[in-house]
């Protein structure tokens, strides 16, 4: 079990890592069924009159219906909002940098911890 174990925890920071590159961004149209048939996304979230977001998965457009996969459709009439997940720079720059930058920090932050005295002048005592 513990064999796994970093590579678990490799994986859930690599897809929490994935998953901040991405932003949310919502379409200025009166038309989200022209919208969705020209961009062809692969995924879209809409907000309905009564304020309830609903992501939906490979959307297209059947006459005035939006259909997603699942057998989800709803009147394209409905959508308030229409948002779009786009590729965001200042997000990936910043996940970058803090990477970049806090992984040395944090070692050399544990470092001191454990070995206070080594920075200055001396090795590790040993633990």
């Amino acid at each position: 079990m513990t064999r796994y174990r970093p590579r678990s925890v490799l994986l859930l920071f690599l897809l929490l890592h994935l998953t901040a590159c991405y932003t949310w961004q919502g379409v200025a149209t009166t038309s989200p069924a022209g919208v969705i048939e020209a961009t062809q996304p692969d995924r879209v979230r809409v907000t309905m009159p009564d304020g309830t977001q609903v992501e939906l998965e490979n959307p297209s457009v059947e006459g005035d219906e939006l259909v997603a996969s699942g057998g989800f459709s709803m009147p394209s009439a409905d959508v308030v909002i229409l948002e779009s997940r786009k590729f965001s720079m200042d997000r990936t720059v910043l996940l970058v940098l803090g990477t970049v930058v806090g992984a040395p920090v944090l070692i050399l932050g544990i470092y001191m911890i454990v070995c206070p005295g080594a920075i200055i002048g001396g090795g590790c005592s040993g633990y």
